[in-house]
């Protein structure tokens, strides 16, 4: 396995023999095989999303996991919302055949490159120039999601984002230019005569900070011949911005390796360098280069010991980038940061438009609360009695908001993030609730258990005929008449029908006589689990609504085990069957820790990267 290229030359000419490069370098990451798709739960429409097709290896030897090839599968359509529901995440997922399964008894992940999502980055081009402007987050195409999770190996640079690489570094190298940051970190007393000795030296310092180890020789030869291209003819300056621009451009800024030192035969395991072990480290936790602490501890040695890890760690646990990194982590892990692009019937629902900046909100300064102030647990994520909630979310709960802190949910029985209004908007559809959609979700993501696709069983999904004159419930009833449907539907129906006094936009159903109404049918929030000898859980049993079984899933020994698998795929930036076995390994890890800590949402993270296969992968 070879290095892939990281700073091929700058033609004298033109930034795109460098970009072209870099989509030859894309190729080096192959289709992990399972991706899902970002569609809008609200309309219940969208896109599955195309999987990125696998590439030929590129320059830098395969890293792929298999011939997985390109993807795309839709989710319900606006027009007819339940196709490919039952298997849709907030409207649309696509699965693709992926790579070969991984030996199940490999507990290796595969070696690899990796390209910065978004938020990586902006973070890297902040820590290195100084700069202010967003130019990933909300200006470069959103990042593809493998698991849900947008830190994955199926990121690639296609001809739109290598347009809008080129036209971000020259905005950012203006702006560093006019800050003074540039002026600092590549000044020349005799820029005349020693020009190129001053920017040898800077780009041996910068080099080394964008592409987070030394630079080698060749690598410093070519960004000499940038920095030719634009001081000859011009100035000094001018060849420093050039060689800023070439590096921002490059496949060793924009690529992660963990590829290790050495050049193995496929099979073989490879140690990471401990250059590699810091970069991963530090955008696994705050979605940012190593700081130099991080880079002081990696040179001592530090990092290659368990210890020396989980000390990094809860350094960095301590930050604001990884907190909020983490706040992330867990919104995508249920699909709720989907809220920002969830929207609705406005003749059915008109207030969401109003109250959605508010839901959002809520999702992330709750999911906060929880991990920062309180317990940290995934129980108390999903069985929580309280929410951090502004006036507009109080009402639409209807509690009063409390004027810092929590607000009490206790006289609603409104437990836990599932029954929190992101997760109730992005997992239905426009104009009515979707209890397919909320039944799915909770059985991929957070029990873990096995939903097949209907295509995979050829099966075309006919959604219920809206009647005004039924509760969905009723509707929905169809699906577990039909013995090919039942098998799969008497869980997830069961699930999500717990979740029917809630609307398509998570307020409560308007209750008279006590119990909870649709169309002026009494809505019957009962249900059973169990019932379907397929897949046994340890939260099997009758509950009265979702908030009972939030309650049971809350204190679910099998959902602490599947959050902790979560996390193994949002952290190792895969979900597809190659790391079957590494994934087995950290369970088997993660199990080790004391029975209260296996809940724990930091302490599960800092078993992870104490896993002494932190630091190892095996060669492709």
């Amino acid at each position: 396995m070879r290095r892939p290229p990281t700073s091929p030359p700058l033609a004298l000419v033109t930034f795109f023999t460098l970009l072209g490069a870099m989509a030859a370098v894309a190729g080096c990451v192959s289709d992990p095989g399972t991706e899902e798709g970002s569609g809008s739960g609200g309309r219940g429409s969208g896109s599955g999303g195309n999987a990125p097709t696998s590439g030929s290896g590129g320059r830098g030897g395969s890293t792929s996991a298999g011939s997985g090839g390109s993807t795309t599968a839709s989710g319900g359509s606006g027009t007819n919302p339940g196709t490919g529901g039952s298997t849709g995440s907030g409207g649309g997922s696509s699965t693709g055949s992926g790579g070969s399964m991984g030996d199940p008894g490999d507990p290796l992940l595969p070696a690899r490159i990796r390209r910065l999502t978004t938020r990586e980055y902006d973070a890297s081009v902040k820590a290195l120039l100084g700069t202010t402007q967003t130019m990933g987050v909300g200006t470069f195409p959103p990042d593809a999601r493998q698991g849900g999770f947008t830190v994955n190996d199926a990121q690639r640079v296609d001809p739109v984002l290598a347009k809008q690489l080129n036209d971000a570094a020259t905005a950012l190298v203006t702006e560093a230019r006019g800050n003074g940051k540039l002026a600092s970190l590549a000044p020349c007393s005799n820029a005349t005569s020693g020009g190129e000795a001053c920017a040898k030296t800077f780009i041996q310092s910068f080099g080394a900070a964008a592409y987070r180890r030394p630079l080698t020789g060749d690598e410093v030869a070519a960004l000499v011949t940038v920095y030719h291209a634009g001081a000859d003819g011009g100035t000094y300056n001018d060849g420093i911005d050039m060689i800023v621009r070439a590096t921002l451009q490059s496949a060793g800024f924009l690529y992660v390796t963990e590829l290790g030192d050495a050049t193995p035969a496929a099979g073989q395991m490879v140690n990471l360098t401990s250059n590699e072990i810091a970069a991963t480290l530090s955008f696994l936790l705050t979605s940012a280069p190593p700081d130099s602490t991080m880079l002081s501890a990696a040179s001592a040695g530090d990092l290659a010991k368990p210890e020396g890890r989980e000390q990094a760690a809860r350094r960095l646990l301590g930050t604001a980038p990884a907190q909020d990194s983490l706040v992330r982590v867990i919104r995508e892990w249920l699909g709720i940061d989907g809220i920002a692009a969830t929207d609705k019937d406005s003749n059915v629902y008109p207030n969401f438009s109003a109250a959605k900046a508010s839901i959002a909100t809520e999702s992330q300064s709750f999911v906060r609360e929880v991990l920062l102030n309180s317990t940290g647990t995934v129980g108390e994520l999903l069985g929580a009695d309280w929410t951090i909630a502004d006036s507009a979310l109080a009402t639409l709960y209807g509690v009063k908001a409390a004027s810092s802190g929590h607000t009490s949910l206790a006289s609603t029985g409104r437990r836990g993030i599932l029954n929190q209004g992101a997760f109730l908007s992005v997992y239905a559809h426009a104009s009515e609730s979707a209890p397919v959609f909320r039944g799915v979700a909770i059985m991929r993501r957070v029990a873990c258990m096995n939903v097949v696709s209907p295509t995979t069983l050829n099966i075309s999904v006919t959604p219920p005929m809206t009647d005004p004159t039924k509760t969905t419930r009723d509707r929905f009833a169809a699906h577990v008449s039909d013995p090919m449907c039942a098998s799969c539907h008497d869980t997830i129906d069961s699930i999500g029908f717990a979740f029917e006094k809630y609307d398509g936009m998570g307020a409560a159903r308007p209750v008279q006589n006590g119990a909870p109404t649709e169309n002026g049918k009494p809505v019957v929030t009962a249900t059973t689990l169990g019932k379907s000898t397929q897949q046994k859980t340890d939260f099997d049993g009758s509950y009265a609504d979702s908030d009972a079984l939030a309650m049971a899933l809350a204190g679910s020994a099998q959902v602490r085990a599947c959050f902790a698998r979560q996390l193994f795929r949002a952290s190792a930036g895969r979900s597809d069957g190659t790391i079957v076995g590494a994934e087995e390994a950290f369970l088997k890890f993660w199990q080790g820790l004391p029975a209260e800590k296996q809940g724990n949402v930091i302490e599960t993270l800092v078993s992870y990267v104490k896993n002494p296969t932190f630091t190892q992968r095996r060669a492709q």
